[in-house]
């Protein structure tokens, strides 16, 4: 004798745990998913800042320059971004009365952004031709905003070389007047290391 098999009981506890796995599964995917953060800075107070950096300094920003990384009609958060201060006062290190520092483009990649015509305390290291700093350095607006406190922790201030800060480019800051600036390509950023 042969046995019938029921089709509708074969197959509705088969649709019923295709289903159930498939919502657990998709809940998983959705809940799993985390933001993609870029820039995570370690330092977290004054007293790091302060020893990370080769070079402290206040100082009004007077140029500000962008400079893609050569790839045609594509920007990176990356990307250099020069900055030119006129140095009021330094704490640390060589600083010219004229200094040119890059950062990042973005702050997806550490890039700190500074406002023309402000004033700044800057936090900045050596990098590659020229000093460089990050938005995990510790710099801040200068005026009415920095504690007096932080200024006495920097210690009597150092004395300023006269000109501008070696890798200054002059003239229109085109890629090949960086390039002879720096004796090679445009510096890029190694990020809140």
């Amino acid at each position: 004798m042969k046995t019938r098999l029921n089709t509708s009981e074969g197959i509705v506890p088969f649709l019923l745990i295709l289903l159930i796995s498939m919502t657990t599964l998709g809940a998983g995917l959705t809940v799993a998913a985390k933001p993609a953060i870029a820039c995570s800075c370690a330092m977290s107070d004054t007293d790091r800042s302060i020893a990370y950096a080769d070079r402290i300094f206040a100082g009004t920003v007077v140029e500000r320059r962008e400079v893609s990384s050569g790839l045609r009609g594509y920007t990176s958060t990356a990307d250099p971004v020069y900055y030119v201060f006129e140095v009021d006062q330094a704490w640390k290190g060589e600083v010219y009365e004229t200094t040119t520092l890059y950062s990042a483009l973005g702050s997806e990649s550490c890039g700190m952004q500074f406002a023309q015509g402000e004033k700044y305390l800057i936090f900045a290291q050596q990098g590659d031709g020229m000093a460089t700093t990050t938005s995990c350095s510790g710099n801040e607006a200068y005026q009415g905003t920095t504690d007096p406190a932080v200024i006495k922790k920097l210690g009597e201030p150092v004395e300023l070389h006269a000109g501008a800060s070696p890798g200054t480019p002059n003239g229109d800051w085109g890629e090949s007047e960086l390039q002879q600036s720096y004796g090679g390509p445009a510096p890029y950023l190694h990020c809140c290391s």
